[in-house]
């Protein structure tokens, strides 16, 4: 009796030590890093693989370092005080060697805590700085300088900016109203510009035609289209006087 109790209890500190053990080991995908806990304090920064943690003193936060996609869609005032829809995509990622930083300043809540908001207030103060008749022909410079003011304030909290691109656009009804009114007089102003012109250039033509036809061609042109018809009457020597028509 005094044996089996012997053999359950080194049956169960087996067990026990198992669990410790197996509860000991962890891995580290590939794309991530190891945040390491002891006690509650960052004790170090792991890489991909396996690892070994010390059991009920280590706790291990797993952080993404892959290319994250991130999609903002806001609406910005233009410097004319016109209202503008854009969405932005942003690609970005930890920096490996920050991870430590990252997460002891903003645990996992990085994107909410620093990104979004810090890309909203340099989507807004630049966009600011255009009318919105030039967005649309400077869009890739503003897409430049939204992507170079965000990466510089952000990169030192451990954020790697990969691509920023304004995705999409869109002007509000009574704008996208008034360009099309615009349009449409500038297209009307234009045809009658054209139709004066070509007016113009006839009348010229015509004035040319006239200036350069000799009475000897006019007679030519005439008798050409004599019907070889005299007329009944006529007096002396006078020749019938034959006309264009």
């Amino acid at each position: 009796m005094e044996i089996s109790k012997k053999l359950v209890t080194v049956i169960i500190l087996l067990v026990v030590a198992g669990v410790i053990l197996g509860t000991s080991f962890y891995t580290i995908q590939t794309g991530e890093r190891g945040v390491v806990l002891r006690l509650g304090r960052l004790a170090d920064v792991v890489d991909e693989g396996l690892h070994f943690k010390v059991p009920f003193m280590d706790h291990v936060e797993v952080l993404s370092v892959r290319d994250q996609n991130l999609t903002i869609k806001t609406e910005v005032s233009s410097s004319d005080i016109q209202t503008i829809a854009v969405e932005v995509g942003l690609v970005y990622s930890l920096d490996p060697e920050k991870v430590g930083i990252v997460y002891q300043t903003y645990a996992k809540n990085i994107e909410q805590t620093l990104i979004r908001p810090t890309l909203s207030e340099k989507i807004n103060a630049i966009i600011a700085e255009y009318p919105i008749e030039a967005f649309v022909e400077k869009r890739a410079e503003i897409s430049n300088r939204i992507r170079t003011t965000f990466a510089t304030q952000v990169e030192g909290n451990g954020v790697l900016v990969k691509t920023l691109l304004i995705t999409n656009h869109d002007f509000s009804d009574e704008f996208n109203k008034a360009i099309e009114d615009k349009k449409i007089a500038e297209q009307g102003a234009l045809t009658a510009k054209f139709t004066l012109e070509r007016m113009k250039l006839e009348a010229e033509a015509q004035m040319i035609k006239q200036a350069s036809l000799s009475p000897m061609v006019l007679q030519e042109m005439a008798i050409n289209k004599w019907d070889g018809k005299l007329p009944q009457y006529f007096s002396g020597s006078q020749l019938p006087f034959i006309t264009l028509k």
